[in-house]
């Protein structure tokens, strides 16, 4: 129990999610990271290297999944649960808006290698993809959440800072990818209304979480 308590929150989510994207991305562009595209492709070794360290990364995190879990399951039955769940809803609003964009038009091109290849192989590449995109998302805000409790101390509203900010960063994706699936030729300004979607939703749930913090007037986390 000792050695479980001293993993952090979000942790497993996060192995499990970056070793599912490595595998992945050394199977559909052998290479270790989007920024550097083929990097390993004529490395045989390099990929099956990049491979073996992501079994590893989701071995790992399945083992320890129950932090993750038990933490989880104590948020989602708080009266504000629902706030702890807007990671998954980002992620799938994303996905569907961004799926449903590139099929109805088809002069917007996904500028995403990785996205571009797990898109155009299909079920057997998106399905993966999709739950390597849940886990991180869901890990990460886990992981800020403990962060802020210990930047601001596990009583104070700010210590909710960090975890809406990666939340309202999130929101980018879906809120851009729904002005041009009303206006194709939004063009730029996609990108300011998907830029004005980040910091509202951020405040939004900032908002929530200090409001009804206030009203039940005890902590909203577990202490650490």
């Amino acid at each position: 129990m000792m050695a479980e308590s001293r993993i952090p929150p979000g942790a497993s989510l996060l192995l499990i999610g970056s070793g599912l994207y490595w595998i992945l991305s050394s199977q559909l562009i052998s290479s270790f990271t989007v920024l550097t595209p083929e990097f390993f492709q004529t490395n045989e070794l390099g990929t099956s290297f990049i491979t073996i360290i992501g079994i590893v990364s989701a071995t790992v995190g399945l083992w320890i999944v129950k932090v993750d879990f038990d933490e989880l399951r104590t948020l989602f039955s708080r009266p504000d649960g629902w706030i702890f769940t807007v990671p998954l809803a980002l992620v799938s609003a994303d996905v569907y808006l961004t799926l449903t964009v590139l099929s109805t038009n088809s002069q917007i091109v996904e500028l995403n290698p990785f996205v571009s290849s797990a898109i155009e192989i299909g079920a057997a590449a998106l399905i993966p993809f999709i739950i390597s995109y849940l886990a991180l998302s869901q890990g990460l805000g886990l992981f800020m959440l403990r962060v802020g409790s210990y930047l601001f101390g596990p009583l104070k509203s700010w210590r909710y800072l960090p975890f809406v900010s990666i939340c309202g960063a999130a929101a980018f994706g879906p809120a851009s990818n729904l002005v041009l699936l009303l206006d194709p030729n939004a063009g730029l300004v996609a990108y300011l209304l998907g830029a004005l979607g980040c910091t509202v939703l951020s405040i939004f749930l900032f908002t929530k979480v200090e409001k009804l913090g206030n009203e039940l007037g005890k902590p909203k986390l577990p202490l650490p």
